[in-house]
Parts: structure tokens; sequence; C-alpha cells
């Protein structure tokens, strides 16, 4: 476990670009994509399961709809782009509940300015871009880089060689900061060193 300090050392002396994913690691959305989930469930008659939460994570909203709408026997009845839509539109009645994990924030706020910065998610662009501005995080990123940006999502590496691409860094020279494991594999499959933010989210109930 590697305290904050001991993390702006390292990227000191290894980096010379940061990226973050963003649910999870640069905000705790957590709660409230939990919410947002069970609410579009219910509004096309099934039960989210909860306790899939955690295995979903790092997935599109739209590849996590087509996984419900199959484990449901819900095909031909229930459009998972409408599903995905739905949650979106669920995710941002609760918006209030997402918060910036402080530690990750203040590595931002420290290298702001020194190196440039990425946000690489699997969600789309507008609710990221929403996110981003609600929280008053948008001006500390160079670059972004969502779902709808690349064909291949996390756990492949696109996502992240898409950031390093645009911010003119090779990827080595790339630290990437994530909580999830597709995500941290998606990090080691772009030959990029990362920083799981597990130890500074605070805990959720399932």
């Amino acid at each position: 476990m590697k305290s904050k300090d001991e993390v702006i050392k390292m990227i000191e002396r290894q980096a010379r670009g940061l990226i973050f994913d963003m649910d999870g690691t640069l905000t705790d959305s957590n709660p409230a994509h939990l919410t947002a989930w069970t609410n579009a469930c219910k509004a096309f008659g099934f039960q989210y399961p909860r306790e899939k939460f955690y295995h979903y994570a790092g997935l599109s909203s739209l590849l996590i709809a087509e996984d419900l709408v199959r484990q449901n026997g819900l095909e031909g009845k229930v459009d998972p782009a409408e599903l995905s839509a739905r949650k979106e539109e669920e995710f941002f009645k609760v918006e209030e509940m997402v918060k910036p994990v402080p530690e990750v924030l203040a590595i931002v706020k420290h290298f702001h300015g020194q190196l440039p910065l990425a946000v690489g998610t699997g969600r789309r662009r507008s609710s990221t871009m929403a996110t981003l501005e609600h929280l008053d995080l948008l001006k500390y990123f160079d670059v972004i880089v969502t779902s709808d940006d690349v064909t291949r999502h996390k756990p492949e590496p696109d996502t992240f060689l898409e950031c390093a691409r645009r911010m003119d860094v090779p990827p080595e020279k790339c630290i990437v900061f994530e909580d999830a494991e597709r995500g941290l594999e998606a990090a080691r499959r772009a030959g990029m060193p990362v920083i799981d933010v597990t130890m500074w989210l605070p805990p959720m109930k399932i």
C-alpha cells in the first residue's frame, strides 16, 4: 500500500503523463451508479443484481445493459440501448451523491500544469463531461477519452493508449490510476504502470 506522498514521489521520478479512470477512481460515484442501475432496471420490470455490481466494474453501460437483458431472458423485450439510456437518466437524478476521491484529487491538483493529465473512462462522453463539470474538475484535464472514442473497451488497452496518443506521451511514461480489475488489466496491457486506488475508497454496502 502506497501513501499519497509516496505516489507523488514515484510520479516525479517516472512519469511524463497521468491517466485517471473516473468512476471509483477520480470520483466516488459507486453509490450513485448502484442507485441508478437499481432504478433503471425497476423501470423495465426486473431487479438489478446488486451482488454483481463489482463484477461489472469497468464495463461500459451498454455492455452491462446487454448482459442484464441476456441474464434475465429479456432479448426482444427490452432494448439494451434503452436500458442504458434510462440508467444515464437515473444517474443524473442522483448526481449530487458523487464526490471526488480526496487523495486522487490532491494528486491531480499537485501535477496540474506540470504534467499532461487525462481521463480514460468507460462512460459515455455526455455523462463524463456532465460529471466533471458538476464537480468543477474539467479544468484540470488536457484529454478526455470515453467509451465513444474507442471501439474496444477495458480490459483492452485502447482507452489508455488513446489517452497517451492525445497527450503525446509514450505509454511507458504514463501512470494510470484505476480501481477496477478490468481497468488494471487494461493498463498492464498498455504497458503502463498502474496505481490501484481502492485503498483510498470508502467501503460501500451492497
